[in-house]
């Protein structure tokens, strides 16, 4: 995961940016306490068997319907399967051969509970129609519930933002591990906003704001090539911010260390004045520090080979 790959080949098909409604909504009051990675073991279980259900049913072939409609039904609540038939319509309805492949690159768990859970996803997709190939990818989050031994996707919310949620109190005896996970969280959305923002009318700020939210091989680096980005940023003439409230999940935290999947949507415009919006799904790897989590390392999500 090293370089940024462009929009995702399903999704435009589809001309979806949206989100996909199902029977799997959060709880309106009172949330559930979240125990994601509190128990690493049926975390994995959980983020495994969403990868299934994600790599089949955002996949299609037009010469196997029926494999893909008990994809369907194997793997979505009615309400979902019902949207993505609609959302999907231009590719279902295509009258050209059709196939779209999409593999899971990265996943983690925003929160947990025994029986539902709301998983941030990056995934990569391979589109072939009239000879012709694309591919690209794409960031959801999947709200998911759990169905006896199967987890159902419930509802996909297509380039997410706003999806973090406030700190959970799960039991005692997991109480400590759960305020070091949501602070690592909280410590990469302030990271992001601070490497994500650039500003060429103020080159040494933007490049100050850099070196204040890391540490390790990353601080290095920033200090070693200060001269080049700070010519680049002045030079460059692209303002860039970052929108608020990007969707960041965990998924990881040992000795002190964490890396977080972070989904950002930012707002950029060129020398020229020309307005854009991009969007950036990375991993920030994280050391805590006595004032705080800072970055070290920061890594684009990139399509699969």
């Amino acid at each position: 995961m090293k370089r940024w790959a462009g929009v995702a080949v399903l999704l435009v098909l589809a001309g979806c940016t949206t989100t996909v409604p199902g029977t799997a909504q959060p709880e309106p009051a009172s949330p559930p306490s979240n125990f994601a990675l509190v128990d690493p073991a049926k975390t994995a279980s959980m983020l495994a068997a969403v990868k299934t259900a994600t790599e089949a049913t955002f996949s299609y072939d037009s010469t196997a319907v029926p494999a893909y409609e008990k994809a369907l039904a194997d793997n979505l609540t009615p309400g979902a399967r019902d949207e993505l038939r609609k959302l999907f319509a231009e590719v279902l309805n295509s009258a050209e051969p059709i196939k779209l492949v999409t593999r899971v690159i990265v996943s983690a768990a925003v929160e947990q509970t025994p029986d539902k859970a709301r998983v941030l996803t990056v995934v990569d997709q391979t589109s072939t129609r009239a000879g012709t190939t694309s591919k690209g990818i794409a960031t959801v989050l999947l709200a998911t519930v759990r169905e006896g031994d199967r987890w159902r996707i419930g509802e996909v919310d297509v380039n997410p933002a706003g999806s973090t949620s406030a700190a959970e109190k799960p039991g005692a005896g997991d109480r400590a591990f759960a305020r070091v996970r949501d602070s690592a969280r909280d410590g990469a959305v302030r990271a992001a906003e601070a490497l994500l923002n650039v500003n060429p009318a103020d080159p040494e700020g933007t490049y100050a704001r850099y070196e204040s939210v890391s540490t390790g091989q990353l601080l290095t680096q920033f200090r070693q090539d200060k001269a080049a980005r700070l010519n680049q940023i002045r030079s460059g003439g692209t303002k860039s911010s970052m929108a608020p409230n990007p969707a960041a999940a965990v998924m990881e935290v040992v000795d002190g260390k964490a890396s977080v999947l972070l989904f950002a949507a930012s707002d950029v415009t060129d020398a020229a004045g020309q307005a854009s919006k991009r969007y950036l799904p990375i991993v920030l790897r994280l050391q805590r520090l006595p004032e705080g989590w800072k970055a070290a390392g920061i890594e684009m999500v990139a399509a699969l080979p």
